[in-house]
């Protein structure tokens, strides 16, 4: 008995992992594909990590900070200031010696907002940001969160960039058995690609995404 359950377990996680490799595959060929197909439109893609502090959050008992490698997202600049963008954040590595193990698997999926002040092309460019999320624990207990934070991007060079975000999610009391409120701080590298007609390439001097 207890060996058909623990094959169950090993075929759940294994499952799980096929599930998140397909995720960054798709993610991948998603920014593939418009590269190769759109060389117009503005757009860019980020990658890097993420933590929040579970140790006062209801749901996740024996828990304290937990990790989340990779966080990938990708961007799509409208005008004016405005980006949305959809992205998604998991537990790719659970556990990194003498330095953390999560003690819980999260997945986050997001579709969110960002307005940059009309500050798109200066190297340094704060942003406030909305959206919604999916937020799934070990696979099976999900909620549903309205976010809100701020996020800070330094553009190295014209196309590449650091950006940090603090990013409050805010969860309904029907979900606190799995999940609470909570804050999640990132930082990832931030690139973006395609060419543009816009007036950065004319000029050529500016950073992050081109404002017409």
């Amino acid at each position: 008995m207890r060996l058909k359950k623990y094959d169950n377990s090993i075929g759940k996680m294994n499952k799980l992992y096929d599930i998140k490799t397909l995720l960054l595959i798709a993610f991948l060929a998603v920014v593939t594909t418009v590269k190769a197909q759109d060389s117009s439109i503005k757009w860019a893609a980020t990658m890097g990590g993420s933590f929040i502090n579970f140790s006062e959050t209801p749901g996740f008992d024996g828990e304290g900070v937990n990790f989340q490698i990779p966080n990938l997202s990708l961007l799509y600049y409208i005008d004016n200031g405005f980006t949305v963008g959809a992205g998604i954040t998991f537990t790719g590595i659970p556990k990194i010696n003498n330095f953390y193990t999560n003690q819980y698997d999260v997945t986050i999926m997001d579709f969110f907002g960002k307005y940059d002040f009309g500050l798109s092309e200066e190297k340094w460019v704060p942003q406030i940001i909305t959206g919604v999320g999916l937020l799934v624990k070990d696979k099976y207990s999900r909620a549903i969160s309205f976010n809100a934070g701020v996020g800070l991007t330094y553009w190295l060079f014209p196309r590449v960039g650091l950006n940090g975000q603090i990013v409050h999610r805010f969860v309904s009391e029907k979900y606190e058995q799995n999940f609470a409120g909570h804050t999640q701080v990132s930082g990832s590298l931030v690139v973006t690609f395609g060419e543009s007609t816009g007036k950065r390439n004319k000029r050529r001097t500016g950073y992050g995404f081109t404002t017409n």
